[in-house]
């Protein structure tokens, strides 16, 4: 004799007995992340491939040439004067101080007082202790091949110490701030006794003060050309932007181009 069909209350209640495996809301779960994570991979490669329409030279020109520019230029081109670096066989240690943005300020003024003191900078290292409170190096934040590179003509800079001289005896000297060059021409006396000499603190701060106006380019050379973003900050930064200016796009309100507001190799 065969069986009676269930009843339809029979069976809701069948189903709501033995529920889905909790295995199954985790392999949705993982599908949907991996989606995610492609689409924002695709993403950034789209930006990283074709950033603008526009040409790097058109975004300046549109930078310096707009009405709230008043006429001002980039003022980073070297002037006939100048002359081209030599290496060095004695060298600048120094430890960065302060948050990101002081430190890359430092870092820049100590640029310019390689140049000053005609020695070979080493990479800088980047506060750890006092106000950072970070394990970052260099290398971490910048782009530490291209800030060589974008300054070889100014300052010969290399990442470390040569081995026989990392146990040389070295100056410690705390730079007095606001100095002008004559200061640092009569700091170079320092090179009679000492191959290495360590900075302990990078702000100097030598923007006020009435020097060469070669000394002053290279500073603003260090800052907006050499102390490029890592590729990784980059990547982020640029995944970032696109996704707030195709926010901002879908609300209605005008599109923010990106390159401008967010590369720090734009400028």
């Amino acid at each position: 004799m065969a069986n009676p069909r269930p009843s339809s209350h029979r069976l809701l209640r069948s189903r709501l007995l033995h529920p889905p495996s909790i295995s199954c809301y985790v392999l949705v779960l993982l599908a949907f992340s991996a989606f995610i994570f492609l689409y924002s991979q695709r993403q950034i490669t789209v930006v990283d491939r074709n950033p603008s329409d526009e040409s790097f030279e058109d975004l300046k020109e549109q930078l310096w040439g707009s009405a709230s520019g008043y006429g001002y230029r980039p003022c980073v081109k070297r002037t006939q004067k100048y002359a081209a670096t030599q290496k060095w066989n004695r060298y600048l240690t120094v430890r960065s101080n302060g948050g990101l943005n002081q430190m890359r300020t430092g870092i820049c003024d100590m640029v310019a007082v390689a140049r000053l003191m005609n020695a070979t900078l080493v990479i800088p290292q980047l506060d750890k202790r006092s106000f950072w409170q970070d394990t970052s190096t260099f290398s971490d934040i910048f782009d530490e091949s291209h800030f060589i590179k974008s300054l070889e003509g100014d300052v010969h800079i290399v990442h470390e110490l040569p081995k026989e001289l990392e146990s040389a005896p070295r100056a410690r000297k705390h730079f007095s701030s606001w100095s002008g060059a004559s200061y640092y021409e009569e700091m170079s006396q320092l090179w009679k006794d000492y191959q290495v000499i360590h900075v302990p603190k990078s702000d100097s701060r030598l923007a006020n003060n009435d020097l060469p106006i070669d000394i002053q380019r290279l500073r603003c050379r260090a800052m907006y050309h050499a102390l490029r973003f890592s590729n990784p900050i980059e990547r982020l930064g640029k995944g970032l932007s696109l996704h707030d200016a195709d926010t901002t796009e879908a609300s209605g309100a005008a599109q923010v181009t990106w390159p401008i507001y967010c590369s720090s190799s734009a400028f």
